[in-house]
């Protein structure tokens, strides 16, 4: 399998977390029939330069193909995708609330799913995805890509793009308390730019940390990860574990 990586350089820096592409050319490219992705906090942009991938949420059946260019929302079920010989994927990975930085259209009820580039980018696209499909190189792609995004960025968008990061902050704090009213502000922010709660970004948050633990430490027990983490006992913990992976812990 070919792969490359790499991080953003200059202001988009600020909301591109990295670029990435991987290309199938033969069967032993494939490591596995069905690749599973976890709860998900970055919004990702795909273009597919080959063959059709499939992808299904929630549980592992009723793939959809994916062709063309797409944004794939935040899920908070675990994604699954098949691939084939012949897929060659360019991907872009946005901070989180990066991409709403560049598009004015909110990401309200935009979870678990994904849309046409052009739902949140505009038609003007329809020439981008023709252009790096006919690129040459991972990193020609990469310049293209930068062309086109750099002048949609939107001042007021990026004003409240800089609160939500400050409301992440006190989210994440563990010594500051946030009165009703101030919650009630975060959340509209997180569903305009993000499409979901703070709630769930949390949670997300915490069983990513909680299946980074489990791969450190095999006899590692729940009880003592579910204090850790903060949930109000080893029941929640189980329950949000199974809600946003599928599985037990």
């Amino acid at each position: 399998m070919l792969i490359h990586y790499k991080k953003p350089e200059g202001i988009l820096a600020n909301y591109i977390d990295h670029f990435w592409e991987k290309k199938m050319e033969n069967e032993a490219d494939i490591p596995y029939e069905v690749e599973t992705i976890f709860p998900e906090d970055q919004v990702v942009i795909t273009f597919s330069l080959g063959n059709a991938y499939f992808r299904a949420v929630q549980t592992p059946k009723d793939f959809q193909p994916i062709e063309g260019a797409i944004i794939e929302s935040l899920h908070t079920f675990p994604t699954y995708y098949k691939h084939q010989v012949g897929n060659h994927i360019f991907g872009i990975k946005f901070k989180l609330g990066g991409l709403a930085c560049f598009c004015s259209v909110p990401f309200k009820n935009f979870n678990n799913t994904n849309a046409d580039i052009s739902h949140f980018l505009g038609t003007s696209l329809v020439g981008l995805i023709s252009i790096i499909k006919n690129s040459n190189s991972f990193e020609e792609r990469i310049g293209l890509f930068e062309q086109f995004i750099s002048p949609l960025l939107l001042e007021n968008r990026t004003k409240k793009w800089e609160r939500l990061n400050k409301f992440v902050e006190l989210l994440e704090s563990e010594h500051q308390e946030i009165n009703a009213a101030l919650y009630k502000t975060i959340t509209r922010s997180f569903i305009e730019l993000t499409g979901i709660t703070p709630k769930e970004y949390l949670q997300i948050k915490r069983i990513n940390q909680s299946l980074a633990y489990f791969a450190q430490n095999k006899s590692s027990k729940n009880q003592e990860l579910a204090e850790m983490l903060g949930f109000y006992d080893t029941a929640h913990f189980n329950h949000t574990f199974k809600k946003f992976t599928g599985k037990t812990p």
